[in-house]
C-alpha cells in the first residue's frame, strides 16, 4: 500500500477509535452562570448550545483527517467563552493539554474548573499575547466575526506564531451568507448598523461596524467589537501573504450552517 494511503488509513482509524469513545461518553453539560453570550436556559436553547459545540468538533476532526494529522497533543480553544466547544474537545481528547484562552477572566476560570483545562487570559491587542508555539490545533470560533481589519490581522499573526511545526488552525468567519442571515433569518444587529458593514463588504470584501448601546455592555473589556463580514477572497488574501503557513481548506456555511470555516497551518508553503 502506498505510504500516503497507509498514513491516511492509520489516521482515519485513530480518529474512528476516538469518535467511538466520544460517542459512549457524556459531554459535561454544566453551564457557566456568567455566560452573557448564551443567557437563555431552556430545553431548545440548551440542545442548540450543545449541538453547535459538537458541530465545531466535527469540523475540527474533519480538518485533522483531511490533512492527515495525528491526534493533537496540545489544543488551544481561543476564545473559549464559557466552554461551548471546550467541553467537546475535552471529551474527544481526554488527557491532552487543552488551553482555554479568553479575554474574560470569569470564562477562563469556569472552563479551568469545569473541564480541567489550562487557563490562559487573553489580551485585546494580540500582538502582545504569547502562549508558546507548541499548539497542534488552534480552534478560533466566533472571534474574527467581530473584529476590525487591524485586529483581524493581529489575530491571524497570533494564531500562526502559536502553532506547532505541524499544527493547524480551524477558524470561523462571517461570510457571504451573513447578509442572508440578517435579511431573512435573524438580526445580528440593527439594520442601519449592519448596512454600515454591508457597503464596504460588497465593495472591497471586508466590512466592520462596532456594536453600540446595549450590545456593547456585554463586552466591557473590548474597546472595539462588532459585526465583521468577510468574503473568502479577502480572507485568503490575508493568509497568502504569510509564507510560514499553508492554506489547507475553506468551506462556506460550515459551522452551524452559518459561519464559514478556513483551515491553515504549518509547515510553511515552501517547506
Amino acid at each position: 500500500m502506498p505510504s500516503d494511503i497507509a498514513n491516511l488509513v492509520e489516521c482515519v482509524n485513530l480518529y474512528a477509535a476516538l469518535a467511538e469513545r466520544y460517542s459512549r461518553a457524556v459531554v459535561d453539560p454544566t453551564r457557566d452562570p456568567d455566560d452573557k453570550e448564551n443567557p437563555v436556559r431552556n430545553e431548545p436553547a440548551d440542545a442548540h448550545y450543545m449541538n453547535v459545540g459538537q458541530s465545531a468538533l466535527c469540523i475540527i476532526v474533519r480538518a485533522l483527517i483531511n490533512n492527515t494529522r495525528q491526534p493533537p497533543k496540545a489544543i488551544l480553544d481561543f476564545p473559549c467563552g464559557s466552554g461551548r466547544v471546550t467541553r467537546h474537545l475535552r471529551t474527544m481528547f481526554p488527557g491532552v493539554k487543552i488551553g482555554a484562552c479568553d479575554l474574560y477572566e470569569s470564562h477562563v476560570t469556569f472552563c479551568a474548573k469545569a473541564f480541567g483545562v489550562q487557563p490562559i487570559l487573553s489580551k485585546e491587542n494580540l500582538d502582545e499575547l504569547h502562549v508558546g508555539s507548541d499548539w497542534d490545533l488552534v480552534f478560533c470560533g466566533s472571534l474574527l466575526t467581530h473584529l476590525p481589519a487591524d485586529l483581524f490581522r493581529a489575530t491571524i499573526r497570533f494564531i500562526t506564531r502559536s502553532l506547532s511545526p505541524t499544527g493547524i488552525a480551524v477558524v470561523s468567519l462571517e461570510g457571504r451568507h451573513g447578509e442572508h442571515v440578517q435579511d431573512h433569518k435573524w438580526k445580528m444587529i440593527d439594520d442601519n448598523l449592519f448596512d454600515m458593514a454591508r457597503a464596504p463588504f460588497r465593495a472591497n470584501g471586508f466590512g466592520f461596524v462596532d456594536y453600540q448601546r446595549d450590545f456593547k455592555a456585554n463586552f466591557p473589556s473590548q474597546e472595539t467589537y462588532g459585526i465583521t463580514l468577510v468574503k473568502p477572497s479577502w480572507a485568503l488574501k490575508v493568509l497568502e501573504e504569510d509564507y510560514a503557513i499553508r492554506i489547507l481548506g475553506f468551506t462556506e456555511r460550515a459551522w452551524d450552517d452559518h459561519q464559514d470555516v478556513v483551515v491553515f497551518g504549518k509547515p510553511g508553503v515552501n517547506v
